[in-house]
């Protein structure tokens, strides 16, 4: 509110049902707009210039996947330690130490200080897929598992760093998607050998057929996580059928998995996949 006094606003003109506060001490247009972004700006016009998002906050700036249970709200920022912590509603202030970087003009802990955070916040599968995410050869400012790892020992001796330990052990490079995650780790709990990750398949002349997101291929066997995305595009779909017809002719058998095969821990999938790498080493 200095600021706009500053420019020039009344005091009377910042009542005003033009105007909104989503945060004390803040202003913005009442016209229909994202609340929840409308906050966050709020929040970065009234914080300390030492204060920074964290937690989930941050990993949903920094693009990494969270579950549809964690919503926008409320807005993780954080203070150094030793200072103190913002309380205003729909904030939850913590007081951590981490390595502060710009993302969209904001101050926002490091992606590997975030992976120590929101252990708190997530379970183990959750917590992997957000790993899985950081390391990912597709990312832009991708880190590796050993960075992770490295990070990590700053904070021996934290609370809840046994669940961060557990889930570093489980990170991999290759997944392309929390769900292709969730695929692994539920093969790799029943017992079933660890697959391999972006198998890349070739016909006998050399020629690339396609590349499966996972499977096993000393038996030629793959699984694949169909998104919603392969049912509803038509040229993904054409697609997807000459991929997997040419991958049959190559001798390969592809086990297609959607989300509803994950629920009552993917019993159906575990045994559909057993039977077929009893079949295909037989």
């Amino acid at each position: 509110m200095q600021d706009a006094l500053a420019l020039g606003f009344t005091r009377y003109e910042l009542r005003t049902r033009a105007l909104m506060a989503p945060a004390w001490g803040a202003r913005v247009l009442a016209a229909p707009s994202d609340a929840d972004r409308d906050l966050l700006a709020a929040i970065d016009a009234v914080r300390r210039p030492d204060q920074f998002l964290s937690h989930t906050t941050a990993a949903r700036i920094h693009g990494l996947p969270l579950p549809a249970r964690i919503l926008p709200l409320p807005i993780h920022l954080a203070s150094p330690s030793y200072t103190s912590r913002m309380r205003r509603p729909d904030v939850v202030g913590h007081r951590i130490k981490a390595r502060v970087v710009t993302m969209r003009g904001m101050p926002v802990e490091s992606l590997e200080d975030c992976f120590v955070h929101v252990a708190s916040l997530l379970d183990h599968d959750e917590l992997v897929a957000v790993g899985d995410a950081i390391v990912a050869s597709t990312r832009r400012d991708r880190l590796e598992i050993a960075d992770l790892v490295r990070n990590a020992e700053h904070f021996r001796g934290a609370r809840g760093m046994s669940r961060v330990a557990r889930a570093l052990g489980a990170i991999r490079v290759g997944a392309e998607s929390p769900q292709e995650s969730k695929v692994r780790l539920l093969i790799v709990r029943a017992g079933i050998r660890e697959p391999e990750l972006q198998v890349t398949v070739a016909s006998d002349d050399g020629s690339l057929i396609g590349r499966l997101d996972m499977g096993w291929r000393d038996l030629r066997l793959g699984v694949e996580y169909d998104g919603q995305h392969h049912r509803v595009d038509a040229r993904q779909y054409a697609r997807d059928i000459d991929r997997h017809r040419r991958l049959q002719e190559a001798g390969w058998e592809v086990i297609r998995v959607t989300a509803p095969d994950l629920g009552d821990g993917a019993r159906r999938m575990i045994a559909i996949i057993r039977a077929a790498m009893a079949r295909r080493s037989a």
